[in-house]
């Protein structure tokens, strides 16, 4: 390489070096800026907040200065990354907060921006954008799009629908229940959990009168979501909905009767049907969780386990021949085996 190329390649490194450090420092200043705005948009922001829960009757805080206010530290119309921001700190607030001052709040989300950015991303194309935009409108507790939302309770996607599901449960309660028997697509393990937590959470009070409208449903993903909503609020009164469940055809709808049953404490005439069908259902596996439920929840009842002995799966009899043998019937499980064995064998026993 001659001297001027080398000199050449020098230049470049230099000037490589130096757009690298001019890009580095205004990367610095930049975030240094937009940290005071974010400090500047929460400030403003909890002060507005603050003030409005607690107004002064001497000195009123108005809508008027609130958006004038925000529009002071960049809460604009154009400006999406600040209005994304107030929502996220729209948000969070709304979880810190319960009783009056929740539905002052709420009062407060409907007057103020961000201009129906949520609401906008509802009409997106892509299901990312229209999620996101439900779930900001139902955490935010803006039940005026509740009409627009609704429509999305059978969207092809799981996450559209999911978010819209959750977003009529926070909207109407337990009336939400009432729409059960005409969703059409699955509702998956994890928004049912989702849905009986909001529920739980948002509406402690049970009422009973829009969850026997869900009895309705003929979809197996709304029988296993009612049940989850008896285990959860403990309605005693509605265990015979569990347990006629507990024969059901199909595996997953038994598998969630037998998790719901496993809540509650049963009668002695109950418990006998459970009994029943113990000896009815064909899955060990069932089996086995029933097996453990009548155990732990009911005084040992020997003919039954002694029944038990008899069926066809070994791990099973095991686990009989084990209750009777801890609980003091230790000659019925050794009379047992011994019977197994024909008269004039020879057994090495000592």
């Amino acid at each position: 390489m001659t001297e001027g190329g080398v000199l050449l390649f020098i230049k470049c490194v230099l000037a490589i070096l130096v757009v690298y450090w001019i890009s580095i420092a205004v990367t610095m200043i930049y975030r240094k800026n937009r940290m005071r705005a974010l400090e500047r948009i929460e400030y403003t922001f909890a002060d507005i907040v603050s003030r409005y829960l607690y107004n002064n009757v001497d000195d009123p805080l108005h809508i008027s200065e609130i958006n004038d206010r925000l529009k002071a530290v960049g809460i604009r119309k154009g400006n999406r990354n600040n209005v994304q921001y107030l929502i996220r700190l729209m948000i969070r607030t709304q979880r810190t907060i319960l009783g009056e001052n929740y539905l002052k709040l709420k009062k407060l989300y409907a007057q103020i921006p961000p201009y129906n950015a949520s609401f906008t991303k509802i009409s997106k194309w892509g299901w990312y954008s229209k999620a996101r935009g439900i779930r900001e409108i139902y955490e935010m507790n803006q039940s005026q799009h509740m009409n627009e939302i609704f429509k999305f309770q059978n969207h092809r996607n799981v996450f559209v629908r999911r978010e819209a599901q959750i977003a009529m449960v926070v909207f109407m309660g337990w009336e939400s229940l009432r729409f059960l028997p005409y969703l059409k697509r699955n509702i998956t393990l994890w928004q049912q959990i989702k849905i009986v937590e909001k529920l739980y959470d948002l509406y402690p009070k049970p009422e009973m009168k829009w969850l026997k409208r869900a009895y309705k449903t003929d979809k197996l993903f709304g029988k296993k979501l009612v049940m989850r909503i008896i285990r959860k609020f403990e309605l005693h009164t509605e265990i015979p909905f569990i347990m006629e469940h507990l024969e059901h055809t199909d595996y997953e709808v038994r598998e969630t009767a037998i998790y719901c049953i496993q809540t509650f404490a049963l009668s002695t005439e109950r418990m006998d049907y459970i009994k029943d069908v113990y000896e009815r259902v064909a899955d060990p596996v069932q089996q086995a969780q029933l097996l453990n439920y009548i155990y732990d929840n009911s005084d040992i009842d020997v003919d039954f386990y002694l029944r038990q002995l008899n069926g066809n799966n070994e791990e099973l009899k095991l686990n009989v021949a084990e209750i009777l043998w801890n609980n003091g019937y230790k000659e019925k499980v050794q009379e047992f085996y011994y019977q197994q064995y024909p008269e004039n064998s020879n057994l090495n026993v000592e």
